[in-house]
């Protein structure tokens, strides 16, 4: 079961119609964390003075920050704005005013880190500027700023950003990090998106100016999967626990409880602690005036790793009225979604959405929608107002990545949209049915060099391992189709290569290569290449041929008779002994027991062929006096 999998969130799906009453106006942040060496100036000018937490943050107040230092602003609505080091950041516009939010962050240096609440009108904006371009959010969380070349440079954790710049406008979502260049608007989907780390790792990368934009993109591609395998090692080895929140709260304040071991850090609202181990608690607040759903991302970090461990959500609301029927009973609920969420998608391989409506509205409409996906209306096939519905999530129906459904109630309460995130955890073999696939496309034994090539990866990651006779070799990470190369070792070897998906799904290759790169190759023959021998004659009637061994040894193939494919030995021209296969070599050196007669000489051609495809020659000749 992933990290995800351990965290259950109420969702909040109940909109009742209870009158909003908003404050008049609010134009001020208030200071909830600094760190290091952080000045203000007021109104854009004056002198710069510390920077003290609890302070308030007006319009045209400008924020600076030095090395290794840090600011978290929290706005009225529980939105956070925290200034990164070696930042100068200036709050051109803060009005909240009849539940219209207007907020304008000018980044004039550096980086900001942002927590932004779901605004309640359409008239709401919240925008930040970096130079020449502008970025319009609305709920979501990221990094936004200027990189060291001056060039805007975004990345979102979670929501939707609308950039302009260059008079074009680009959207990118949550997952999704937008680079922009002297020539160049780039959109990557990166699982660092929104970690503000990643980012300047992005931002050092732009700085080498030798860097084309197809190796910058390739450098943080890399980088990204690198990134991304360390982020699912840290998912699995931490178990953090957070309480979930009440569907509905009438303070504008929320105590968020949890538990992580000691070292993890933990980020909510723009503020982190480091776990001891004991219980940690958090306690976000907004202005009284700010009602509607707040949202709490919980953000883990491993080291320099960080993902998200958690998604808290409620609903800030006006303490309503009772309403009394005229039986004396309470009403019921026009309509509620009872699913927790986030919802976790594993074992079954399945999504169950459930909740209640009011049975006597029988002229309502209910759906679930998930993707392309819209279910039958869930009125008629309910019973006494409870109702469910599941929606089958796997690979294979191509909804694994969703990351939300939707339930949309119309009724003669009113219409009601509610989302219950989703957290598909793509390690359930439920989930991951498919398994990638490998395709041995063929070896060099001169160059040394074998390669296979990986499929079947879709939105998944996969593991391939490599193996030389039974011994690990290297473990490389996939997120997309990919030819893998290594390098054979002198010789034949069983080689194997495994890939195996997040859910262990997994194909084998197994293959018996050889490398047989025999530059330095040579027939060493014994006693010389010419070879006189002094017998005494042989008496009158006696034979005069005589037996001698002919010895030689193929030297250069680190004697490893597998280099060798045949052997062939002649005699005056005349084929005498041929040694081919892996059968009949089994050494690098000979001896061949060949005839020799006296007063005359003889000569033998020696010819070694090599698997690499090269041909070693060589002569003895002997001559018997």
């Amino acid at each position: 079961m992933s990290f995800s999998s351990r965290f259950k969130i109420v969702a909040i799906a109940l909109m009742l119609a209870v009158p909003f009453s908003y404050a008049a106006k609010n134009t001020s942040g208030k200071v909830r964390s600094v760190i290091g060496d952080v000045t203000t100036q007021k109104k854009s000018e004056g002198n710069w003075v510390p920077l003290r937490v609890g302070a308030k943050v007006k319009e045209k107040d400008v924020i600076r920050t030095l090395v290794e230092s840090q600011a978290i602003v929290a706005l009225p609505d529980g939105s956070t704005i925290s200034v990164e080091e070696n930042s100068l950041v200036e709050f051109s516009q803060l009005v909240s005013e009849d539940g219209v939010q207007t907020a304008m962050t000018d980044i004039k240096s550096g980086k900001v880190r942002f927590d932004v609440q779901k605004q309640t009108s359409k008239e709401s904006s919240f925008m930040f500027k970096t130079g020449t371009a502008t970025a319009a959010i609305r709920g979501t969380d990221g990094a936004i700023g200027l990189s060291s070349k001056g060039t805007p440079i975004a990345s979102l954790r979670n929501g939707k950003l609308e950039l302009t710049v260059f008079n074009q406008k680009v959207e990118i979502k949550g997952g999704e990090t937008i680079i922009t260049t002297e020539k160049e608007i780039m959109v990557m989907e990166l699982s660092s998106s929104g970690d503000l780390e990643f980012l300047n790792e992005i931002d050092a990368m732009l700085s080498d100016t030798s860097m084309t934009e197809d190796k910058l993109k390739a450098a943080i591609q890399a980088k990204d999967i690198e990134y991304k395998a360390k982020q699912t090692a840290a998912k699995d080895s931490l178990k953090c626990f957070f309480e979930p929140l009440p569907d509905i709260i009438y303070t504008p304040t929320v105590t968020i409880k949890g538990t992580c071991p000691a070292g993890v850090g933990v980020e909510i609202s723009g503020e982190r602690i480091e776990s001891t181990g004991e219980p940690l608690q958090f306690t976000p607040n907004w202005a009284p005036s700010a009602f509607g759903e707040k949202k709490f991302p919980v953000v883990c970090y491993s080291g320099k790793v960080s993902f998200d461990c958690a998604g808290l959500t409620t609903l800030y609301m006006q303490q309503p009225d009772t309403t009394v029927s005229d039986s004396g009973k309470t009403a019921m609920k026009p309509f509620s979604v009872t699913t927790a969420s986030p919802l976790v998608v594993c074992e079954t391989g399945s999504a169950v959405i459930e909740g209640e409506f009011d049975p006597a509205d029988t002229a309502a409409t209910l759906f679930v929608k998930l993707g392309s996906y819209t279910s039958p209306n869930l009125v008629p096939l309910s019973a006494e107002g409870k109702w469910t519905h599941t929606i089958t999530i796997n690979d294979q129906k191509g909804n694994w990545n969703e990351r939300y459904a939707t339930v949309e109630f119309n009724g003669a309460s009113g219409n009601v949209s509610a989302r219950i995130d989703l957290a598909i955890d793509k390690t359930c073999s439920a989930i991951n049915l498919g398994r990638p696939a490998l395709l041995f496309q063929g070896s060099d034994p001169i160059r040394c060099e074998a390669r296979v090539y990986i499929s079947g990866i879709k939105d998944d990651i996969v593991i391939l391992s490599t193996e030389r006779d039974n011994t690990p070799l290297k473990e490389t990470y996939f997120d997309k189709n990919a030819f893998s190369t290594i390098k054979l070792k002198q010789g034949l070897h069983d080689y194997t290569w495994t890939a195996r998906d997040q859910a262990g799904n997994k194909s084998e290759i197994r293959k018996k290569l050889g490398c047989f790169s025999s530059s330095g190759a040579a027939i060493h023959v014994r006693h010389g290449n010419r070879e006189r021998l002094r017998v005494p004659p042989p008496p009158n009637g006696v034979s005069k041929k005589l037996a001698k061994d002919l010895r030689f040894e193929v030297t250069g193939i680190q004697r490893d008779p597998n280099q060798i494919k045949s052997v062939s030995i002649k005699r005056n021209g005349v084929e005498i002994q041929k040694y081919e296969g892996e059968l009949s070599i089994d050494d690098t050196k000979f001896s061949e027991r060949v005839e020799l007669e006296y007063g005359k000489i003889t000569t033998f051609d020696i010819e070694v062929v090599l698997k690499d495809g090269r041909n070693l020659t060589a002569k003895k000749v002997y001559e018997v006096r």
